[in-house]
């Protein structure tokens, strides 16, 4: 007996489906992907960026060439890149060895007559 693949028999029968096929263009901006970032064609001139499979916004073809440029290097240094790379970058970037953020606090030093120093 066949049962569709897609239907509810399926779904609760394995932990594991396989949703699907979607229709979306991954997002290349110097010969390099963008990570977290999809395109969805509208048209001949619209073009849906979702980012993160959670956020979206349609722009125009023109609007796309310059925006997505901008977000390919904001994605890459909130990856821990230094940017995104160049068309001639023959490996992928190694991580920038930024530190990891610390607490600072603030020690008030006591004046000549023992209060604290105020600023």
């Amino acid at each position: 007996m066949e049962t569709n693949c897609h239907g509810p028999e399926r779904q609760h029968g394995f932990r594991v489906s396989f949703p699907g096929p979607f229709e979306h263009h991954d997002v290349v901006v110097r010969g390099w992907r963008v990570p977290f970032l999809r395109a969805h064609l509208k048209g001949e001139d619209r073009i849906r960026l979702v980012l993160d499979r959670r956020l979206g916004v349609e722009l125009s073809t023109a609007e796309a060439e310059r925006v997505v440029p901008f977000l390919a290097h904001a994605i890459a240094i909130a990856s821990g890149y230094g940017a995104h790379p160049r068309e001639d970058t023959p490996v992928p970037l190694e991580r920038a060895p930024y530190p990891s953020p610390e607490r600072v606090v603030e020690v008030a030093l006591p004046d000549d007559d023992g209060g604290p120093v105020e600023a």
